[in-house]
């Protein structure tokens, strides 16, 4: 059975008023019920304005935009559009507005008038499935960055979405606050089915994902699974990129006459090859 196609632009693209630059040319894709993607692309290609057109915070400046097939260009269509496609940003210090936790995460439900009642069921089963419970009462200015990102999509969370777009995210974060957020929205899709989107400037991070979508200059300049995308090495040079730290080390293991699978492209998949490789050694 085909995937629902939630987000679809069409030849978009879009010029910020008062600059000579066009920041998107011509992007056509689509994003389909459940699915992690991952949008990867070189400092000012266009990442950030691209995920802005996701939920209208940008309008297209040609081409069409379209979320669960209504026009972002459509007033009507903007606070249904916004509640179905939240989005979290860079800065998680940007993005807390009260001082306790589940006091910031009901702030939403709140402003739209839901019963206490539905408010409260809706917080404690936000911060369930970002595993803060237990910092229901604590002071947001105390948690660590990471934390903080999981709050801000816990408040996301209670606003009931079907899209969650990082805006990179991670990128303020350190490795442990970086695994915490992105193994939180992994495990949303996995068991909750969440359609996530990924800005990120970490490649690691696109490995885990169903499809990649490159951009370059503004465009569109390839998409596939993790596999496709990251073995195109002339492509990502082209588009200033380097693959991911182990797709850089399989090669050089396949280049130093090793037989190790393509498709080994994580820690736990070159050790298993390497594992692999030794038994039939011995």
């Amino acid at each position: 059975m085909p995937q629902e196609t939630i987000i679809e632009l069409v030849n978009v693209g879009f010029q910020y008023v008062g600059s000579e630059k066009t920041a998107l040319k011509n992007i056509s894709l689509s994003i389909k019920k459940g699915e992690v993607v991952a949008i990867v692309g070189h400092n000012g290609s266009g990442k950030s304005t691209l995920c802005k057109l996701f939920n209208a915070l940008l309008l297209p400046s040609e081409g069409k935009v379209t979320v669960r097939g209504m026009n972002t260009c459509d007033e009507q269509n903007t606070l249904e559009i916004r509640r179905r496609v939240g989005m979290v940003f860079q800065n998680p210090d940007n993005q807390l507005v009260t001082t306790i936790v589940e006091e910031d995460v009901g702030f939403g439900p709140e402003n739209l008038g839901i019963p206490p009642v539905e408010i409260r069921a809706r917080v404690n089963a936000a911060l369930e499935s970002v595993e803060m419970t237990s910092y229901a009462e604590k002071a947001s200015h105390a948690l660590s960055g990471g934390q903080k990102q999981r709050v801000a999509i816990a408040g996301l969370l209670a606003m009931q979405p079907e899209v969650l777009v990082l805006d990179e995210a991670t990128a303020m974060l350190d490795p442990k606050g970086r695994e915490e957020v992105l193994s939180t929205v992994l495990r949303l899709n996995r068991e909750q089915g969440m359609t996530v989107v990924m800005i990120t400037q970490f490649m690691e991070e696109a490995l885990g994902v169903d499809r990649v979508f490159v951009l370059s200059e503004g465009r569109l300049v390839m998409e596939g699974t993790p596999e496709e995308v990251f073995n195109e090495q002339t492509l990502l040079e082209e588009s200033r990129l380097e693959a991911p730290a182990y797709v850089q080390l399989r090669d050089e293991l396949i280049a130093a006459g090793l037989p190790v699978l393509s498709t080994a492209m994580t820690c736990d998949a070159l050790a298993d090859e390497l594992g692999r490789l030794l038994t039939q050694k011995g």
